[in-house]
């Protein structure tokens, strides 16, 4: 079971009269239905539409109005604050050739983002401001599933040296960061900081194809 803001995220889009093909569910908590490598609360559904997402603003949409504490709304996002976390509803388009996989969340089968697809989104639309949680997010992906992520390597390469600034930074406090996340398997903990240095020498061999 997800938490209840799950359950609050598909009350909105119930309401808003989103067709269900018409969004996908994504980011990090997604992702850790798949390993449940850490704890992760908020919740991120992607659209490909923008004309739908006026509807999920708690300008327009009742049920939003009704139990939204704050929001922030922009021309591709609505970001909705709830005291237990966020919910974000996001325009993007999809990356992945195979981008999503129905499964059962709460009772409702819902199109669920392949984990590749969660990691390319991460990288290529938000290289420049990825977090010590994204980083863990990209690491078990690449090591699950390394042969999988690297048919989009060259999708992402353009964003390496993006990808280099940002890690150059983050690692510096990466054992203090680290501390503020709830890690299920410690000894990956350890592994975060090899392992992104091998994803990155990895993508660093595009340049030679």
């Amino acid at each position: 079971m997800l938490s209840e803001l799950f359950n609050k995220a598909l009350l909105i889009l119930d309401c808003a009269k989103i067709p269900e093909e018409e969004w996908t569910f994504g980011g990090g908590t997604a992702l850790s239905l798949y390993f449940h490598h850490r704890e992760s609360k908020d919740i991120d559904i992607f659209l490909t539409e923008a004309q739908y997402l006026p509807f999920l603003s708690p300008r327009l949409n009742e049920v939003a109005r009704e139990i939204v504490d704050d929001y922030t709304e922009a021309s591709n996002f609505v970001k909705l604050r709830f005291p237990e976390g966020e919910i974000d509803f996001v325009v993007a388009p999809y990356l992945t050739k195979d981008y999503c996989q129905i499964m059962e969340i709460n009772g409702r089968k819902v199109r669920l983002e392949t984990p590749e697809e969660i990691i390319v989104k991460k990288l290529f639309y938000r290289a420049e401001n990825l977090k010590i949680r994204d980083i863990v997010d990209i690491t078990i992906v690449y090591r699950e599933r390394k042969t999988m992520l690297k048919q989009y390597f060259l999708l992402i390469y353009p964003k390496i040296k993006i990808i280099e600034h940002r890690w150059d930074k983050l690692k510096k406090k990466y054992f203090e960061d680290i501390g503020k996340i709830k890690i299920f398997n410690k000894s990956l903990i350890e592994q975060v900081p090899l392992l992104f240095n091998q994803f990155l020498e990895d993508l660093r061999q595009m340049s030679q194809m």
